[in-house]
């Protein structure tokens, strides 16, 4: 089982976490699913190999696809702290905070503190492909999306392919805003 090798499927170590995510004790799961206590321990602890059945008794169980245990991509979970953002500030006083890490393959979530009348100047944009999402936190925000215009206020957002001409500024008040993005900015593609 343990030969030190990283991509290897731990099959123990998936139920556990999916044990732990639901509050379930090792023998609360052995008196459900009728598997022995020290069965499933020595899975859980990489000491058993499993059966399809019992894979498939277990995936029934905590109602997850089978595929599930035997995924073996690493996931990069990253805590990002309000401390560990740090600010760009554009010659027009906009405040852009990318949020998410640089591991990020498919997303980029910024948030953005425009001035009113701000940019000074707009510049329709688009990207090679992907999706965005503006959401307003805070004031008002104007989305033009090719020839339809967007009056965003507090909890509104409107949602659009990134490769169609966009612009986002503000009138009167400023605003804060929450743009998600697919792929991040600056990539043209997914991995």
């Amino acid at each position: 089982m343990g030969n030190g090798n990283h991509t290897e499927v731990n099959i123990g170590l998936k139920i556990r976490r999916l044990r732990k995510i639901r509050n379930l004790s090792l023998q609360q799961v052995s008196e459900d699913t009728g598997m022995s206590y020290s069965y499933l321990s020595g899975l859980e602890n990489d000491k058993h190999s499993i059966s399809i059945v019992n894979l498939q008794r277990l995936a029934n169980y905590f109602g997850v696809d089978m595929i599930h245990f035997l995924d073996n991509k690493d996931t990069d979970t990253v805590l990002i702290r309000k401390n560990d953002v740090r600010d760009l500030v554009t010659e027009d006083g906009i405040v852009f905070d990318v949020i998410t890490s640089k591991k990020a393959d498919y997303l980029q979530v910024s948030h953005v503190t425009l001035p009113p009348n701000s940019p000074t100047e707009k510049n329709i944009h688009k990207h090679a492909q992907g999706q965005e999402l503006i959401v307003a936190i805070e004031g008002e925000v104007m989305v033009i999306v090719e020839d339809e215009k967007y009056r965003l206020c507090e909890g509104d957002s409107v949602m659009f392919s990134s490769d169609v001409e966009h612009l986002i500024y503000t009138e009167d008040n400023g605003a804060k805003i929450l743009i998600v993005s697919s792929p991040p900015y600056g990539r043209d593609v997914i991995p």
